[in-house]
């Protein structure tokens, strides 16, 4: 009997260790197809905190259980968008609820962040405006930017969710091939 609890333990420990192969090779293949979504999606500028595929990482919780994350703190704003155009899927939408409410940081960093993306992007702080009588005025553009980020919002570019639905079918489909 007791050579059969040896042999039931050894089993036991092979398939924790299994279950952990398939789990942390699904972490970093859910890590890889986000950095791809992140790179389909173009350069997401980030500013000097570099992008968003430098934040994006696989950590260790425990055995058997990994976590995929983007450190970035405009990362949930970037996979969900902002404002009116927020859509989180239904199975993160409690998840989601941490990162409810106003934007990170405030107005003059939202403002200095604009102005620092526009010079990035070649584009003028103000524009002449002519009108028919030949009177000129200037538009500040970094407020108009901002302005309209504030009442349309930004729209959502998932690049996680995607990433971890295909990868959670592909463990479901090797746990139960393990456990046939």
């Amino acid at each position: 009997m007791d050579k059969a609890f040896g042999k039931l333990k050894k089993i036991d420990k092979k398939l924790i260790n299994d279950v952990d192969d398939i789990l942390q090779a699904a972490a970093f293949d859910t890590n890889d197809d986000a950095i791809s979504n992140i790179q389909r999606e173009g350069a997401i500028d980030l500013g000097a905190g570099g992008g968003l595929i430098s934040h994006q990482q696989v950590r260790a919780i425990g055995k058997n259980k990994y976590e995929v994350l983007n450190s970035s703190k405009y990362a949930p704003f970037i996979e969900w968008g902002t404002g009116r155009q927020v859509s989180v899927p239904a199975e993160w939408a409690q998840y989601a609820m941490k990162y409810k409410g106003p934007y990170p940081g405030t107005w003059d960093e939202f403002e200095e962040n604009i102005r620092a993306w526009m010079k990035r992007h070649g584009i003028p702080d103000r524009q002449i405006y002519t009108a028919s009588d030949g009177t000129e005025s200037y538009i500040d553009v970094t407020y108009s930017i901002m302005i309209k980020i504030l009442e349309r919002g930004l729209p959502a570019r998932p690049f996680l969710y995607p990433a971890y639905v295909k990868n959670k079918a592909e463990v479901v489909k090797r746990l139960k091939e393990l456990f046939k």
